[in-house]
C-alpha cells in the first residue's frame, strides 16, 4: 500500500493500492462504495492488469487503511480522488466507482472532465431533484437481500467493516435528503464516454432513475445486470465483461 500524505492537517492521509507501471497503458482508478475498501476490486484489478492496464485502488477517507476524518462531505470524497491523482502524476485515466465511490467519481469527472478518458458508474446514487425523488429514499442504503449477501462478504473479509468509521453513514446519507437540481445540470460537463450500471430490481436504487442519469450525460450508456446493489461482487463475470468492453473502447 502507498500512502498519500496530506499537507493540510484537516485532510486525512489516504491509502492507495497501486499495481503496474503507471507510465504504460492508461491507468484505471477504482473507487469502492461505502463500508468497503480497495480489496473489493481485486478481481477487477486482476483482469485489468492481465490486459496490461495499471490499476490504482483507493481507500476513501474513513475506510480501509486511510485515516478517519472530521468531514465527510460528498465533495470531500471527490477531492480525495484529486489528491491521489496529483500525487501519482496521472494526466489522463479511466475511472470506475461503486455506489458512494461512483458518486465521488462522477463529481470528480464534473470538475475535471479533461482528466477522465472513460467512466464506469456502478449503482451510482444521484442527488434528488425534488420531493418525489426524496420519497424514493435513493441515498446509499441496502435491501434485506443485500444485507444478507453483505454478511457473507463480511464473514469472508471482515477487515473493511472493522476499519470503517461508524460516524460516516449518517453524515453521508443526510446529504441526499436535500434536492440539488444543479447536480443534474452539471452532468453536461462530463466528456467521458460513461457506462452506468444498474443492479436491477434487487437494488434499492430504481433502475429507471439510473437510466435517467445515463441519458443526462453527453455520452452515457445504460446497462442492467440483475444482481442487486453490489454488481461487481454478486455478478462478477457479467460485471467484468461489461467493464472490460467499456474501458477497452
Amino acid at each position: 500500500m502507498r500512502v498519500v500524505r496530506s499537507v493540510d492537517p484537516s485532510a486525512p492521509n489516504l491509502a492507495v493500492d497501486v499495481s503496474g507501471r503507471l507510465e504504460g497503458q492508461t491507468p484505471v482508478v477504482l473507487i469502492h462504495g461505502m463500508g468497503g475498501d480497495h480489496t473489493t476490486w481485486r478481481p477487477a484489478a486482476k483482469v485489468l492488469r492481465a490486459a496490461g492496464r495499471p490499476t490504482i485502488a483507493v481507500d476513501l477517507r474513513g475506510h480501509g487503511r486511510s485515516e478517519h476524518a472530521d468531514s465527510y462531505l460528498l465533495d470531500d470524497f471527490s477531492r480525495d480522488i484529486e489528491r491521489v491523482v496529483q500525487e501519482l502524476g496521472l494526466d489522463r485515466f479511466d475511472l470506475v466507482g461503486h455506489s458512494l465511490g461512483a458518486h465521488a467519481a462522477l463529481r470528480y469527472a464534473m470538475g475535471s472532465p479533461d482528466r477522465v478518458r472513460r467512466l464506469v458508474l456502478e449503482e451510482v446514487p444521484p442527488m434528488p431533484r425534488d420531493d418525489a425523488d426524496l420519497a424514493e429514499q435513493i441515498a446509499p442504503s441496502a435491501t434485506l437481500g443485500e444485507r444478507v449477501r453483505g454478511l457473507r462478504a463480511l464473514a469472508a473479509n471482515p477487515g473493511p467493516f472493522l476499519r470503517f468509521d461508524r460516524a460516516l453513514p449518517a453524515t453521508v446519507t443526510g446529504q441526499f435528503d436535500v434536492p440539488d437540481r444543479l447536480w443534474w445540470e452539471r452532468l453536461g460537463a462530463v466528456d467521458a464516454p460513461t457506462l452506468v450500471i444498474s443492479g436491477g430490481a434487487r437494488s434499492f436504487l430504481p433502475g429507471r432513475l439510473l437510466e435517467t442519469v445515463a441519458e443526462a450525460l453527453p455520452d452515457g450508456r445504460f446497462v442492467t445486470i440483475d444482481a442487486g446493489h453490489s454488481v461487481h461482487r454478486d455478478a462478477r463475470p457479467e460485471f467484468l465483461s461489461a467493464l472490460s468492453r467499456h474501458v477497452d473502447g
